[in-house]
């Protein structure tokens, strides 16, 4: 009987000590994943960083670089370097140049300036700057959603439009048929050169996807997973320890060496701005001309043309289409693998230029089909009246020499 009982206190004993153990193991574990989650949501802070918001507009036909070198300060954008598996050929046909505009207000309580790129085929990108941090600061990671919020709720068009207006006034001899488009192209660059201890490109994306996400759709609040993949598809790396997110409206940059991924996504902010640019062209013009479709052709004289304005405007607008796409094309080649080919195809899928470029040439299709209908339809007018000229002639002809 004293054994039983010994037993049973002994086993109750046994039950206690494994339960406090079991809840103790339990405990450790939960600090565990405490620690993790502490460490998955610890605070990044940035050292050295920039925003840089870019407006493109269309200003002119053309731009002679040699003029504008000569009439005011301005340098050409430094040629791309050599690094990152950048071939020595690959560079600007014709360098744009750097006009300084001045100085910007505050953002951060950090004062800004204002910077216009020239390009030769008649396009300006405003580029307006802004340093995160002074030295010796930081700006936290988690704090920059609520920035990039804040940035494209300033809205700052009005403000860069006066800007290409007054570049212009400022370049107007340089420009071949100046005037300031109604469209404009924006874009916002976040650059991140340090942060306050070394990440990996991999576990950033893996612990803050949510923050990125929020900073490239200007959001405050969190994002879908639907969303977050769609904002952070386009991803590329060179390096373990840097990485560029190209989203619509905006990129995010990691790296110290950012000034080329820069003028790269600057350069196809205005290439979108002039695919837009020449695709209202042509829809404006395409309305204006199916009016002259619909006209009937009265008997022309054979040395007259009735639409020789409209045939001679159908073939100029072809013709300064397919020029102005082609140099704008050409104002930078990046095809291969390289690593700037790369970042280019990246925003080129985001920006949909693909179909631009299609819905551009369908139209460029459409009106070479207007004006070889209304050559055809002069032509045959013409004919028609030579026809008859030759009639009368002959029938004046029997008439004189019946009565004869």
């Amino acid at each position: 009987m004293v054994f039983a009982t010994n037993g049973i206190a002994s086993l109750k004993r046994n039950a206690r000590l494994s339960k406090e153990t079991g809840t103790a193991k339990r405990k450790g574990a939960g600090n565990e994943a405490r620690v993790r989650a502490d460490a998955k949501h610890m605070t990044i802070q940035i050292r050295q960083g920039q925003v840089t918001v870019l407006f493109a507009f269309d200003i002119g036909f053309d731009v002679s670089m040699d003029k504008l070198s000569g009439m005011l300060s301005s340098v050409p954008v430094p040629p791309l370097t050599q690094k990152k598996q950048t071939p020595s050929y690959l560079q600007y046909a014709s360098p744009p140049r750097l006009v300084n505009l001045g100085s910007i207000d505050a953002l951060l309580s950090l004062p800004g300036n204002i910077q216009a790129t020239v390009f030769d085929f008649g396009a300006a990108s405003i580029a307006y700057r802004w340093p995160l941090t002074k030295p010796g600061d930081a700006f936290a990671l988690g704090d920059l959603p609520r920035l990039s919020h804040a940035l494209y709720a300033r809205n700052l068009e009005p403000h860069a439009r006066k800007q290409a207006q007054r570049l212009i006034e400022m370049i107007r001899p340089a420009i071949v048929r100046p005037d300031l488009s109604s469209l404009v192209e924006d874009y916002y660059l976040f650059v991140v050169e340090e942060f306050d201890q070394p990440w990996l490109a991999e576990t950033l994306l893996e612990q803050h996807r949510s923050t990125l996400a929020q900073v490239l759709r200007f959001e405050t609040q969190p994002l879908s997973v639907e969303q977050q993949e769609d904002a952070l598809a386009q991803r590329i790396a060179y390096f373990s320890n840097d990485l560029i997110l190209v989203d619509w409206n905006a990129a995010l940059i990691f790296d110290r060496d950012y000034w080329d991924a820069a003028n790269v996504l600057e350069l196809l902010n205005v290439e979108l701005l002039e695919a837009r640019y020449i695709d209202a062209e042509l829809d404006k013009k395409i309305r204006e001309y199916q009016g002259s479709l619909r006209k009937r052709t009265a008997w022309s004289l054979p040395f007259k043309t009735p639409y020789r304005k409209t045939i001679q405007e159908l073939a100029e607008l072809r013709i300064e289409s397919l020029v102005l796409a082609k140099r704008v094309e050409n104002a930078l080649k990046l095809i291969g693998d390289q690593y700037l080919a790369r970042i280019h195809n990246a925003a080129t899928t985001r920006f949909y230029l693909s179909d631009w470029e299609a819905a551009i040439s369908r139209k460029l299709d459409l009106i070479a089909n207007f004006y070889q209908l209304l050559t055809d339809r002069v032509r045959t007018a013409q004919s028609h009246t030579l026809e008859l000229i030759i009639i009368l002639l002959i029938l004046a002809e029997i008439l004189l020499a019946t009565f004869k």
